[in-house]
Order: structure tokens, then C-alpha cells, then sequence
């Protein structure tokens, strides 16, 4: 992943409703594309962080280059990150005043007029103390990741590292797993399917070997929903209801209909509908996001 801070100049002058115009577009459209960051607005002028992965921030700061809302686009600063510095996009907007400025511990003097592409261009302490301000606040205001480093309290900041480090062991724990399933994938594809002769191959070990199969890509799933964990971003829903679908799909296919009651059928295909209407929405808002940005 990368790290980008630009700074620009707006043509004209933007108001509240337009600005959040713009946000609106952007939580939208970031959100599909797995881009967090931070833009601050004042006096006409832009600031903004972006966080991703290098083809996606790259693709979306030549959208914003030639956006014609804007000129004087100039980049800061851009450097390989492993973890994210802004985790929450639609959180991540303030719109500066001079009243916001007098807040920041070292720039008293520093006003809303000061705030153009020139001064900031030439003071670059001044670009990190804004970034690290409006940072701070925000995530004061929202709360942190989960299992963030960057608490207040350092007796927090160790347990949280405890878990991280609980959370490796479980990941590398996993894959073992995973590769233990794969073993009784071979395993099972010997005993049932090529092993028997033509005459004692039944659907039922057909069953078996999907089964099979299923439960290590259940098991990928829920590896990477731990690894999750160690990540600063929100936490990726639409990840979590498709293991649920994976694992309730496992369970249909394996089901033995002559011992189970219809209720129990009604009440699984339920599950599966919920969940399959949850995961579509998600899909199409992503998608709609993503569409909207390519505009």
C-alpha cells in the first residue's frame, strides 16, 4: 500500500452543500475501491491523504488531476505504507476555520488565509502538524481501530499489541489447518473416488469429496477474517457474509433430507435468502460507488 498527500487549488470558491456533495461521492466511491484518507477544505484550498493500493491510488489521482473543479494540483508527499494511518473515510473531512487553527498546539498565528498551496508548499511542518491534528481529533471523536497502537493510554497499547501478536498465532494456526484440510482433500478423493471400483461409486461420494472441498475454502475464509484484525481499516462485512453463505452452502449440499424435518429446510433457505439480499446490496453499493467515482 501507499501513502499520497496532495494539495490544490478549487477554481471557485466551494460552499457547504457542495462539499458535501463532494464527500458523499467519495465515501461512496472510496469505499468500493478500498481507499481511506482524510481531506481538509479551507480558503479555496484542498489537502488531502489517500491510502491503497498503489494501481488504485494512482488511477484515482489521475481522476483527480484533471478534475476541472480544481488546479494547482501539486503532491506532497507519496511513500510506501504497511498499515493505515486513516481508517475511517467518512469521518475523514473537516473544513477549516479560523477557529478550528487556533486549536493546533504551534500554530497559533497560523490562520484560515494562510492556509494556500504557497505557504504550505514552503512549510511542510506546518502540512504534518494540520495532518496530525485533524487525525487525532478524529479519532477521538469516532474511537480507534479495534486493536489500535496509537491510544493515549500506553497500558491499552500493550494489551493491544498482546492480542495482535494472539491474532498471528491464530493466522499461522489457521494455515496449518488449512493445509491439514487439504491433506484430508487428497485423502478423501483416494477413499471415495478413486480408490472404490466403478460399481461401488455412489453420488453420495460425490457428497463427500464437496464436503471435502468446502471445508478448507471455509477455512481460507475464516483466515483471512483474522488477518483482518491486524488491519486499521474497517472491518470488511461484505468478507464475513459470504463465509456465512460459504459455510450454510456446505451445510446444504451435505444435508440427509430423510432425517432432517422441513422446518430445519425452511429455516436454512430463510438464512440463505437474508443473506444473499445482504451480500447483493453491499455489492451493488460498491458498485455504484466505484461508478460514480469513474464519473
Amino acid at each position: 500500500m501507499i501513502q499520497v498527500l496532495y494539495i490544490s487549488s478549487a477554481i471557485e470558491p466551494f460552499s457547504t452543500k457542495e462539499l458535501l456533495g463532494l464527500l458523499e461521492v467519495c465515501r461512496e466511491s472510496n469505499a468500493g475501491i478500498g481507499v481511506t484518507g482524510m481531506l481538509l477544505y479551507g480558503n479555496g484550498t484542498f489537502l488531502q491523504v489517500l491510502e491503497g493500493e498503489e494501481k488504485v491510488i494512482d488511477g484515482l489521482l489521475d481522476r483527480i488531476r484533471h478534475d476541472p473543479r480544481h488546479t494547482d494540483f501539486h503532491i506532497l508527499h507519496r511513500h510506501p505504507i504497511e498499515r493505515r494511518q486513516y481508517s475511517d473515510w467518512s469521518m475523514g473531512f473537516k473544513r477549516l476555520s479560523d477557529r478550528e487553527l487556533q486549536d493546533i498546539e504551534g500554530l497559533r498565528d497560523f490562520t484560515e488565509k494562510d492556509f494556500t498551496p504557497e505557504r504550505l508548499l514552503a512549510h511542510n511542518t506546518i502540512v504534518q502538524s494540520l495532518m496530525h491534528h485533524f487525525r487525532k481529533e478524529r479519532l477521538k471523536s469516532i474511537g480507534q481501530s479495534e486493536l489500535g497502537v496509537d491510544e493515549e493510554d500506553r497500558m491499552i497499547n500493550v494489551l493491544h499489541r498482546i492480542i495482535r501478536g494472539a491474532v498471528r498465532v491464530l493466522a499461522v494456526l489457521m494455515v496449518v489447518t488449512i493445509l491439514w484440510g487439504v491433506v484430508d482433500v487428497a485423502m478423501v478423493l483416494y477413499t471415495q473416488v478413486f480408490r472404490p471400483s466403478f460399481e461401488d461409486f455412489q453420488t453420495r461420494d460425490i457428497v463427500v469429496a464437496f464436503g471435502a472441498f468446502l471445508a478448507v475454502l471455509i477455512a481460507i475464509e475464516i483466515f483471512m477474517n483474522i488477518t483482518l484484525y491486524l488491519r486499521d481499516d474497517v472491518v470488511h462485512v461484505k468478507l464475513v457474509i459470504a463465509t456465512a453463505l460459504m459455510a450454510i452452502a456446505r451445510k446444504v449440499i451435505v444435508f440427509d433430507f430423510h432425517k432432517i424435518e422441513p422446518m430445519y429446510v425452511l429455516a436454512t433457505a430463510a438464512v440463505v435468502l437474508a443473506l444473499g439480499i445482504v451480500y447483493w446490496l453491499m455489492d451493488a453499493k460498491m458498485a455504484w460507488g466505484a461508478d460514480q467515482q469513474r464519473r
